[in-house]
């Protein structure tokens, strides 16, 4: 707490915090406009994601110098190729932490999220720190649970409907939604078949153990791009999941993606999607900046209502979205074939 009471004077290591100025500084192409915004704030104006509980344990348990460097970024919106030293904060969030590294190397990583959904524990200050910050433990949880609930009552109502339902899990990771669905509704052994698509080895073996240990006989792992599945899907998917695979695409690349699988569902079918929006970055911008500028992962920060733009762009029904509460950072949209 003492390093952050420090920063509330006149003067924060060369950025006036009173006015907030800061030199103009060329801004990589690939950010997200609507994150930039929020780079773009007055040093003033963010003082407040440094003191939130979180930030504080991050900030009191990482070497001081590189919490200095951090910090004198984060509030002047300057980019990691801008800011003065900062490889040494890559290079230390890079050494001690599981999920940085992880994400460095593949932003679609399921690792990542099985710490976040509390599947795993974490040891490191700084995966603590995401697994106790907004826009990453408590988010995301609250985004698994609220999907979870979701899709059994949408499952449900398939159900009623007719005597089997054949539901696609799009970038599954090791179908984590499936296997909770299943043992939360014995029936689904016999009436849902899930169909996990991915391509991650690490992922499949782990949730193939977990399909094991649980003995279930209804789920299966598809190996193969999620773009080149309409050979072994021709209209006749029941219900989907896109879940943790928008949030790093940008509009067209949403569009191009969701016109692509349509053709895998019958008509009238659901899929529901889930996309990142502008409030992260809104409530949680210290969360947003870390994994950004350490790993250059590009997630995009809409705002809400983009996803409906990109299901009716691609040709589909956009029958609304519900949202993970309390956090409230994800559209979870419903599409209808």
């Amino acid at each position: 707490m003492a390093l952050i009471e420090r920063l509330n004077g006149n003067k924060v290591m060369g950025i006036d915090a009173v006015s907030g100025a800061s030199p103009r500084l060329p801004v990589p192409d690939k950010i997200c406009p609507y994150l930039q915004r929020y780079y773009d704030l007055p040093a003033k104006k963010k003082f407040h994601f440094l003191k939130t509980p979180e930030a504080l344990y991050l900030l009191e348990n990482i070497p001081r110098k590189v919490a200095k460097i951090l910090i004198n970024g984060f509030l002047k919106g300057s980019h990691g190729s801008e800011t003065d030293d900062w490889p040494e904060v890559v290079d230390y969030f890079q050494s001690n932490s599981q999920i940085i590294p992880a994400l460095t190397k593949n932003p679609g990583t399921f690792s990542m999220l099985e710490k976040m959904y509390h599947f795993e524990e974490v040891w490191d200050p700084i995966d603590i720190y995401f697994k106790m910050s907004r826009a990453g433990g408590q988010a995301l949880r609250n985004r698994y649970d609220a999907v979870n609930n979701y899709a059994i009552t949408h499952i449900n109502e398939v159900l009623a409907r007719q005597a089997h339902c054949l539901v696609v899990d799009i970038g599954s990771g090791p179908c984590r939604n499936g296997i909770d669905m299943c043992l939360r509704n014995p029936t689904y052994r016999g009436k849902v078949k899930f169909d996990c698509i991915d391509v991650d080895p690490l992922a499949i073996n782990l949730g193939e153990d977990l399909i094991r240990e649980n003995k279930l006989n209804n789920i299966e792992f598809i190996k193969k791009s999620m773009t080149r599945l309409n050979g072994r899907y021709s209209g006749n998917v029941d219900y989907g999941l896109l879940i943790g695979v928008l949030c790093g695409l940008t509009k067209p690349q949403k569009i191009d993606l969701l016109a692509k699988i349509k053709p895998y569902f019958r008509k009238g079918a659901s899929l529901m999607a889930a996309a990142l929006l502008d409030q992260m970055a809104k409530f949680d911008l210290l969360c947003a900046y870390i994994l950004r500028e350490t790993t250059g992962w590009g997630l995009q920060y809409p705002p809400l209502g983009e996803l409906k733009e990109v299901f009716e762009r691609a040709g589909w029904k956009y029958e609304g979205y519900f949202q993970d509460e309390p956090t409230r950072f994800y559209e979870i949209g419903i599409g209808i074939a």
